[in-house]
């Protein structure tokens, strides 16, 4: 029932925020051109796309934009859809998009761009990082653009979006705007990858989307670490990173005997101590706790958290040598002696790095 009112309240407020996003985009092209003047390029020559698709090969790289028509948006009796989706190709992201703009005759403006979307294995290759060293000289995409991965074709998601009332960068958008179990700083940004491709010392979760029942859905995830590929996490996962980000506004956790409790409230902090030449951080989680279905002792929910706080641990350290709790960047400022003794030598440090999660509930 909870999902189903909780769906009809999205599909209302995409309607809602598809007219407030038309004419905020309306006002921020009229108070750039009116400052352009005869000097700037025509709006009618301007090409505003709402979401970028890349594909890059070893020898051919592809970029599809997605748009709508902006008439039938302003249309107050028009049933949405009426997207498009225009590409182009060359051996780089610049050839490709000069490629567009010069077929196109139009000049390309991207500083309303709600997401880019990039195909999964390209964060494997160079061209990734070529794109990131373009856009960032170039600055032609706002920082705060969402950013995901698919593992769905170039042609599927065209497809989608053309299928979609809603275009497919404003319903990511919306999607993240209305996640109801994260804080809206976790979602991942174009400025996000930019400062990690300069500093390289974060663990980074990239959300992968895929077709479900008719729309785009979060799958899983892509683990990047010091700005390197290291395999993939589950939705779970994920939940326990975000939470030892202090990312969660809340989070439903299932016990064994099928009793059900939501938390809320939550707060994670750190401890760092060496012991027996390992490195122990202890992550200590607090919240407060209401059953949502059944009976639960606050032991039992502690202990539930716990384990999957350690599992998480263990499996993304066994499989991806990755340290979900993102812990390294936090040594200067909270263990500096530490810190000086791993300073330069981060896979040492990881190597020895071990988790003790405690957590604290208080029953509501």
């Amino acid at each position: 029932m909870n999902d189903h009112r909780n769906k009809i309240g999205f599909q209302k407020k995409q309607k809602k925020n598809k007219k407030k996003a038309f004419f905020f985009l309306l006002s921020a092209i009229s108070f750039s051109f009116c400052f352009s003047g005869c000097a700037g390029t025509e709006l009618e020559n301007k090409y505003f796309p709402l979401a970028t698709l890349l594909e890059a090969g070893r020898q051919k790289y592809d970029v599809c934009y997605l748009s709508q028509d902006l008439s039938e948006v302003a249309n107050e009796r028009a049933d949405g859809g009426n997207q498009t989706a225009e590409g182009a190709g060359g051996t780089t992201y610049y050839e490709a998009q000069k490629s567009f703009e010069k077929n196109n005759r139009c000049k390309l403006d991207l500083s309303h761009t709600k997401a880019l979307i990039f195909q999964e294995d390209m964060i494997d290759n160079k061209e990734f990082v070529r794109f990131l060293d373009t856009v960032r000289k170039e600055n032609t995409y706002a920082r705060n653009t969402l950013v995901f991965l698919t593992e769905s074709s170039m042609e599927k998601l065209q497809k989608l979006n053309s299928k979609m009332d809603v275009p497919l960068g404003s319903y990511l958008e919306q999607m993240v705007e209305n996640e109801q179990d994260q804080k809206e700083r976790t979602a991942l940004t174009l400025g996000n990858l930019l400062n990690e491709q300069a500093n390289q010392n974060r663990t980074l979760f990239l959300p992968v989307i895929k077709e479900e029942n008719g729309q785009p859905a979060v799958t899983h995830y892509k683990v990047l670490q010091d700005f390197s590929p290291k395999g993939t996490a589950s939705m779970e996962e994920a939940q326990i990173y975000f939470l030892l980000e202090n990312g969660l506004k809340q989070m439903d956790l299932k016990l064994d005997y099928g009793a059900q409790v939501r938390l809320s409230g939550l707060k994670c902090k750190r401890k760092f101590k060496a012991q027996g030449g390992k490195v122990v951080q202890q992550v200590l989680v607090s919240a407060d706790a209401k059953l949502v279905s059944g009976s639960a002792l606050k032991s039992a929910v502690e202990s539930m958290l716990q384990e999957k706080i350690l599992q998480a641990f263990w499996n993304q350290m066994e499989e991806n040598q990755a340290d979900i709790t993102d812990s390294y960047r936090r040594l200067a400022m909270e263990a500096p002696e530490l810190y000086r003794e791993y300073q330069g030598h981060v896979e040492e440090y990881r190597t020895a790095l071990e988790c003790s999660p405690g957590v604290s509930v208080t029953m509501k």
